[in-house]
């Protein structure tokens, strides 16, 4: 199985002051967010929710709002941006449910819930970090 960084999630409680630090800083120039426009979840899609960096080999920094209720209102059974997360992106996300089932893991399906083009998997490492599974979907 291959595996490569997809992006870094750094929680904000002012999206807009991040985004304006990367883009000084740096000179990151901020990308529209590709949202799940199907409307099943209840992912709040706003500047003041959520920032995208993207770097020329398609990895990202997403600098997102933590909202108490995400998980409740979404179905699932963790919250994927309360303290951030890492998202490696593979070409088996079947291969790791069956891994982290095999582990005793628990983890969350989210199917194509929020990120345009992708399926995801999240769950925690063994130090309650979130970590975000990726693989690309039609």
């Amino acid at each position: 199985m291959s595996w490569s960084l997809h992006h870094v999630n750094l929680p904000a409680s002012d999206v807009r002051a991040m985004a304006a630090f990367y883009t000084k800083v740096f000179g990151m120039q901020e990308k529209k967010f590709p949202f799940v426009e199907d409307g099943r979840g209840a992912l709040q899609t706003g500047n003041d929710f959520v920032a995208l960096f993207e770097d020329t080999n398609q990895r990202q920094i997403h600098i997102c709002k933590p909202t108490p209720t995400l998980p409740w209102d979404n179905d699932l059974r963790l919250h994927p941006v309360i303290n951030g997360h890492i998202a490696i992106e593979v070409d088996d996300i079947d291969g790791v449910m069956r891994r982290l089932g095999e582990m005793g893991m628990p983890y969350n399906d989210a199917g194509t819930w929020a990120f345009k083009g992708y399926r995801q998997v999240y769950c925690y490492d063994p130090s309650m970090n979130v970590v975000e599974i990726n693989q690309k979907h039609p």
